[in-house]
């Protein structure tokens, strides 16, 4: 019996203060075998499409990578199956993607063909009154996150003041012994893979931690209410870890794209995360708050707690626009989904897996 591959889900883009933001690039590497972009507007099955290939791929014993959809977290932007360096990504906006190497790593899967374009011409201009409306909706979703992300730095600003550097270098020095110890540096410098690991969705800020963080069999938590802190402690190791030659991946947090969250290096087998999820779950943690002065935060005690209001009811306020997004979106793709010849789209779903399997037997 075959034992089932697993499914690892992480956000290739995400809905930040400077608007969608994609590390598309980072999907799957220059050594792909095969890139298939697909093309089509919404409700066409695209996700669907590339749910059941990656979950009949996962039935088959591959790992898999679901690449959720930041704006519809139940949806797909994308799959990866790493043994074969297969992806299958949809390349319709806002991630536009187009092909670098026509024909020869790349190919189109144009869903446009299994449309009636009769019955789409019908419904034009809802379509382009909707299409509208949700650029509308998402401007404005931004616009709440950047004011959030505006208060937000103004606890960042304090928490910086607070932060004794001196002691945290010195405790980042032995951290970065403790985790690269015995990995020598190399002459050719290791790599980096950049997703988001969490994303602001219309269900909430959403994270599929469990499904990256847990791989490891070390977790070293960061407790940190500095978020700059937290990331330039991640940077600092991401850094020293490529210059031994290792593989990193990096993932960020979903208000300001730069950020680091979490690292994994899989071949040390340790993950170094500040998601809460692993507050209790670690092996071992690294507290960036014991090097704050707890005097100046007492001094601001009041603007922080006015200021995480603040960035909580601004939050609550950008993600509220973004479920209303999903729902005009829902009715967007009621004027396609009848319109769509769903039994073609699945014979030809069966054509693709032939390729893919094609791939394996080689």
């Amino acid at each position: 019996m075959v034992k089932k591959g697993f499914i690892k889900r992480v956000f290739p883009g995400g809905n930040t203060a400077k608007g969608f933001f994609s590390y598309y690039d980072n999907i799957i590497g220059t050594e792909a075998t095969r890139i298939f972009i697909i093309k089509g507007g919404p409700g066409v099955g695209k996700s669907s499409f590339m749910k059941k290939i990656g979950c009949e791929m996962a039935e088959k014993g591959y790992d898999v990578e679901f690449h959720q959809c930041s704006s519809d977290n139940g949806s797909l932007d994308g799959i990866v199956i790493p043994e074969l360096k297969i992806a299958i990504i949809d390349g319709t906006a806002p991630h536009v993607v187009d092909p670098k190497h026509p024909g020869g790593i790349d190919e189109i899967l144009n869903f446009g063909e299994f449309w009636d374009e009769d019955g789409m011409r019908k419904n034009r201009e809802q379509i382009v009154a909707i299409t509208t409306k949700l650029g509308k909706l998402y401007k404005r979703a931004y616009r709440f996150i950047a004011a959030a992300k505006s208060i937000r730095d103004d606890m960042e600003a304090i928490y910086k003041e607070a932060l004794d550097k001196g002691k945290l270098n010195l405790a980042l020095t032995k951290l970065k012994a403790e985790v690269l110890a015995g990995v020598p540096y190399m002459q050719k410098e290791g790599k980096t893979r950049h997703l988001f690991g969490s994303a602001y969705a219309p269900g909430g800020v959403i994270d599929y931690y469990e499904t990256i963080v847990e791989t490891m069999e070390k977790i070293i938590y960061i407790n940190s209410s500095y978020v700059e802190g937290t990331s330039l402690v991640l940077e600092e190791i991401v850094h020293e870890a490529v210059k031994k030659g290792l593989f990193v991946e990096v993932y960020h947090e979903p208000m300001v794209e730069t950020n680091i969250e979490t690292i994994l290096i899989p071949e040390l087998k340790v993950a170094i995360t500040a998601s809460k999820k692993y507050k209790n779950k670690n092996i071992r943690i690294f507290d960036v708050d014991s090097f704050i002065d707890q005097d100046i935060l007492k001094e601001n005690e009041e603007k922080l707690k006015e200021d995480e209001a603040l960035v909580d009811e601004l939050l609550t306020k950008g993600l509220a626009n973004m479920l209303v997004a999903k729902k005009e979106h829902d009715i967007l793709e009621t004027y396609y989904i009848p319109n769509m010849n769903f039994k073609e789209i699945d014979q030809f779903r069966e054509k693709i897996m032939e390729k893919i399997m094609k791939y394996a037997k080689e």
